[in-house]
């Protein structure tokens, strides 16, 4: 019987498709947004989160796209950061999520249901 045929556990199998796809281990995402504030600073953390790590990309959220804008300009600096403070997570870029609340959002002119 081959490994592919026999029964395994089912956090073994995950273990193989993240090692497959090249992803870390979850505990380096974990590591990274328990001192969040401490690597981009109260206020960015404050108006900031984490969300995944993926083939060395570090997906961030931020509440309002001023702050996507702060992002991008300490980038390089924040990636410096995170390979001496979390060097196994292998973070080689940032990338940004700005979302605005619904309110915010313009009315789409196309869309007979979204004026006024």
């Amino acid at each position: 019987m081959s490994w592919s045929d026999e029964p395994r556990r089912v956090t073994d199998a995950l273990r193989h498709v993240r090692r497959e796809l090249g992803a870390p281990d979850p505990g380096f995402l974990d590591a990274i947004r328990a001192s969040w504030s401490e690597l981009v600073g109260d206020a960015l953390g404050a108006h900031s989160e984490p969300l995944h790590l993926r083939g060395g990309r570090l997906r961030i959220f931020v509440d309002d796209p001023a702050w996507a804008g702060q992002f991008r300009y300490l980038a390089d600096q924040l990636v410096a950061t995170l390979h001496e403070r979390v060097p196994g997570a292998g973070v080689r870029e940032i990338s940004v999520a700005a979302n605005r609340s619904i309110g915010d959002a313009e009315p789409d002119p196309t869309d007979p249901t979204s004026g006024p």
